[in-house]
C-alpha cells in the first residue's frame, strides 16, 4: 500500500532521470568524446562522473519508492531531508559552474532549476504529510 504519494512520484522521477541520463550519455556525450583529441584520463573522468550522477539518481529513486510504501516516521523524514539537501547542493554546483563559465547566462540552467526545485518542493510536501489514522 502506498503511504506517501509525494515520495513515490519523486522516486519514480529519479529513476526515470537515471535512465534518460544514461541514454543521453550513450547517444550524445560518449560518441562526442570518442571523436575528440581529449586525453584518455579526461575521457575516463567524464565517463566516471556521468555514471556517478546516474547511480545517485537510481539510489535516491529506490530509497524514495521504498519509503513511499512504509509508514511515515522520523527516519524516513531524515532520509528525505538528506535527499533534499543533496538535490539543493547538486543544483548549487550546477548553477555555480554554469554561471561562472558562461558569464551569468541564467537561461541555460532554467530547466534544470525548475525540475530540481520542484522535486525538493514535492519532497518537502511529503515530509509535511500527516499519517491517516
Amino acid at each position: 500500500m502506498i503511504r506517501n504519494y509525494f515520495y513515490l512520484v519523486v522516486g519514480v522521477l529519479c529513476l526515470l532521470s537515471a535512465v534518460t541520463h544514461e541514454m543521453n550519455g550513450f547517444t550524445t556525450l560518449f560518441p562526442a568524446l570518442s571523436n575528440t583529441n581529449i586525453d584518455a584520463e579526461s575521457k575516463v573522468t567524464f565517463n566516471y562522473l556521468w555514471h556517478i550522477i546516474a547511480t545517485e539518481n537510481v539510489v535516491m529513486g529506490i530509497a524514495l519508492v521504498l519509503m513511499a510504501l512504509r509508514k511515515n516516521d522520523n527516519a524516513g523524514k531524515y532520509i528525505t531531508q538528506f535527499v533534499m539537501a543533496l538535490l539543493a547542493v547538486r543544483w548549487a554546483s550546477i548553477a555555480f559552474s554554469t554561471l561562472t563559465s558562461d558569464g551569468g547566462n541564467l537561461t541555460k540552467i532554467l530547466p534544470e532549476s525548475v525540475i530540481m526545485w520542484l522535486l525538493i518542493f514535492l519532497l518537502w510536501l511529503g515530509t509535511r504529510r500527516k499519517e491517516k489514522k
